[in-house]
């Protein structure tokens, strides 16, 4: 890993060529009638061989529920050292811009999407992402990074002959690195409320640690330009997760605020997943579900809304302290 990375937390960390490694940038568009949503996903995989060794763009589509998964040699994959840029063959990705170009015997995407005005996440040489000082921390199974909470969008993509129109749009990126996914998790996003400049994440794992494991929380709420940070390393506490049926149900408490969450999943389809570096998993995403937020500042109601066209992943099941 370079310093620079070390640092800031949207670059690239597996320049070490390290084995049994994976790295990938989430990348999700929504059109402004909050009609058709998809997200790609372009990233490496080293296994313990450079034999396992590859690059990739993973592509989900959330109105049709599809999936695919486009493999490239390692060497294709390429890098900016100072600052977020990556390009795979012909596909480009930075916060300004995505170009698509890509296609197998199932499909052809193609598109040009430029991103406009992305609230970037603060990068600062103490706390170089979300995770804060776990960033430093040399032993994490994963390692997460919001890249852009919100930004709007211009373009057209092209999938199999249908043009989505993404001028007016909203966009979403993050990044995951490390080993392996946790063994238990709860991952929700929405950008698409009623409100301006609203965005909402929310990441609830198992996480092991020192031999031993506890269930941690990163959460982000950005309103009306403010960016609030719910995470427990700054004393986030969890009071309730409920992951039955398709309704997902979380209560957050920090200090005076208070986070009361009721999530619908709607119906996915399958992305693949690292383990131990290899793309071997499998989990399930949706990107139609919706998200119920209500936030607190002591008694008072911060904000209450419901975020469409959310995406939402719950695997395993987690335990929390009595």
């Amino acid at each position: 890993m370079s310093i620079g990375a070390l640092f800031n937390s949207y670059l690239y960390h597996g320049n070490s060529l390290k084995k049994r490694f994976f790295e990938g940038w989430y990348f999700k568009f929504v059109d402004k009638r909050k009609e058709k949503s998809f997200a790609v996903i372009p990233g490496v995989s080293t296994g313990s061989s450079k034999n396992e060794s590859h690059s990739f763009i993973q592509f989900l589509s959330g109105n049709r529920n599809e999936s695919g998964n486009f493999t490239y040699p390692f060497k294709d994959f390429h890098s900016d050292t100072k600052r977020f840029a990556v390009e795979i063959v012909d596909n480009y990705f930075s916060t300004e811009r995505v170009s698509l170009n890509m296609k197998n015997e199932k499909v052809k995407i193609a598109g040009e999407i430029k991103i406009i005005h992305p609230y970037l996440w603060p990068v600062r040489f103490y706390s170089p992402g979300i995770m804060g000082p776990f960033s430093f921390a040399p032993f994490m199974e994963c390692y997460h990074g919001v890249v852009s909470m919100d930004h709007s969008l211009e373009g057209e993509v092209e999938v199999s002959g249908e043009v989505i129109n993404l001028y007016g749009g909203k966009g979403y990126i993050e990044k995951d690195w490390g080993r392996s996914f946790p063994e238990a998790w709860v991952w929700m996003q929405s950008n698409n409320f009623d409100h301006a400049r609203t965005s909402f994440m929310l990441s609830i794992a198992t996480i092991p640690w020192l031999g031993r494991s506890f269930t941690g929380c990163l959460c982000a709420f950005l309103c009306k330009g403010e960016l609030y940070r719910f995470t427990t390393y700054k004393g986030a506490r969890i009071n309730r997760v409920d992951t039955s049926g398709d309704r997902i149900s979380v209560d957050l408490k920090q200090r005076e605020f208070t986070i009361h969450v009721d999530a619908r999943k709607t119906s996915g389809a399958q992305l693949i997943s690292p383990v131990q570096g290899t793309m071997s998993g499998k989990i399930d995403e949706s990107l139609t579900s919706e998200i119920h937020l209500k936030v607190y500042e002591g008694n008072t109601l911060l904000f209450e809304g419901t975020g469409t066209n959310s995406g939402l992943e719950a695997v395993g099941k987690l335990k929390l302290k009595d």
